[in-house]
């Protein structure tokens, strides 16, 4: 087949794929479907049609943190021992409270829950697999350098099926399953940043008050900073506060530490409502944070939670 068969059968595939004859036929998932799920299916151009399914439901995702440096330190037969016992380890976690891996790429791997109870075994999950890291994992490989970040949040996903059908011995890497929406993109940023120091810029912002002729100051993130702004686009542009009589000025960059487990605060609230008797939340365990990241700026809730094993480790 020549080159130019190969773009016009992509070309004519396409235009079909995307014309609004075809269809797309959505069914709402109760539970977490597989890539065999027969409600799942691929294209079929010839009912101009495909089978998709949307889910309500936590997502997390956990990697390993400084995973390149890592890399780097270790010969190729440590670094294969690290991984493996990594991955062997999040599965058992997420097995042990229903979740299911839909995805493992390198040091990253993606776990889902069945809608009922997905706010408990998420959060539980990302405990056990903090608890594991902290002190099983570390305590097999030198210098206590293994550590995780861990990152939660809850909303609609539309799940695909993405591929083609194949035969033989690499059929199955031709198939997936895709989760498409903002939760699986809200938690796996909020693992890059969970366990880790992020750079940030403080404004201290200070309000005078005529009648009494006194000052009070606070310091705000420079995204809370510049959404007191408004703009006004004469030459040059100048940019000024709402309210008169305010003064700023830039502090030097600082730090904002989250912990290792990260979750929006919707899964927080979650948690909260169905779990109320859970130790972490009768004894404020959780801190809030506030986050700035694409597709997700407000409260979050970091920890460092993990549980308590009551026999000697060998």
């Amino acid at each position: 087949m020549r080159l130019h068969n190969i773009l016009d059968g992509l070309n004519n595939e396409i235009r079909l794929l995307t014309s609004p004859e075809f269809t797309f036929d959505v069914t709402q998932a109760r539970q977490l479907p597989g890539p065999d799920d027969p409600s799942l299916t691929f294209e079929n151009f010839d009912r101009k049609s495909k089978s998709v399914k949307l889910i309500e439901t936590c997502v997390l995702y956990v990697d390993i943190r400084k995973s390149t440096s890592l890399s780097f330190q270790h010969k190729p037969k440590t670094l294969a021992k690290l991984y493996s016992s990594f991955v062997r380890g999040i599965i058992k976690c997420a097995e042990y409270y229903n979740g299911r891996i839909r995805n493992i790429i390198g040091d990253r791997v993606m776990i889902l829950f069945d809608p009922q109870d997905c706010f408990k075994n998420a959060v539980n999950t990302a405990i056990l697999i903090n608890t594991f890291a902290s002190y099983i994992l570390n305590r097999h490989f030198k210098y206590n350098e293994v550590s995780c970040g861990i990152g939660i949040d809850y909303g609609q996903m539309l799940v695909t099926k993405i591929g083609t059908v194949k035969r033989g011995s690499e059929r199955s890497d031709y198939r997936s399953l895709v989760w498409l929406g903002t939760p699986a993109n809200i938690a796996s940023k909020l693992t890059d940043i969970a366990n880790k120091k992020i750079p940030r810029t403080i404004v201290n912002v200070g309000k005078y008050y005529p009648l009494t002729n006194n000052w009070s100051w606070s310091e705000k993130e420079i995204d809370e900073f510049f959404e007191g702004l408004e703009m006004t686009y004469s030459q040059p542009i100048i940019a000024r506060f709402k309210e008169p009589f305010v003064q700023y000025f830039f502090k030097s960059v600082a730090y904002r530490t989250y912990r290792p487990i990260l979750m929006t605060e919707r899964v927080y609230l979650g948690f909260k409502r169905t779990c109320p008797e859970e130790q972490s939340i009768r004894e404020k365990w959780w801190t809030k944070k506030y986050i700035n990241i694409e597709g997700y700026t407000g409260i979050a809730y970091d920890g460092n939670v993990i549980f308590t094993y009551g026999r000697k480790l060998k």
